[in-house]
């Protein structure tokens, strides 16, 4: 009988499980479509999408607490492109930010920041238009 029990939990957990991985990758569909939209001279509508990372993060943490249902190397499969997402959006947005408020004076390094924006939203279109 707590053999059974113990088989229905865990198809509960991974049921939960599967739920907000789908929950975390079709909100990183909407920031991708939204990022998708950054051109040159609209580098700013970026920040629009601090929201949808703060979300992001939080789905994440709850995934985290989630994913001990799964043998570590599973886990670490599903985890580990999450967080680099993340990271990536993040560090994404900061530069963003610190471009739009003029945090950074040279103007060398303020162009070089853009041009790599600019690139990465631009790759971002092809990948989703591909």
């Amino acid at each position: 009988m707590k053999a059974n029990e113990n088989k229905i939990e865990t198809m509960h957990a991974l049921a939960r499980l599967k739920r907000h991985i789908d929950e975390l990758h079709a909100l990183r569909n909407d920031m991708n479509a939204a990022l998708a939209r950054v051109t040159e001279q609209n580098l700013a509508q970026a920040l629009t999408q601090k929201k949808h990372l703060k979300e992001l993060k939080a789905l994440y943490a709850t995934l985290e607490k989630e994913i001990t249902v799964l043998p570590p190397m599973d886990a670490a499969e599903i985890m580990e492109p999450e967080f680099d997402y993340i990271t990536t959006i993040e560090n994404i947005l900061t530069t963003t930010a610190e471009l739009k408020r003029g945090a950074v004076k040279e103007k060398e390094t303020a162009e070089a920041l853009r041009s790599g924006l600019v690139a990465f939203y631009d790759g971002l279109r092809k990948e989703l238009n591909a």
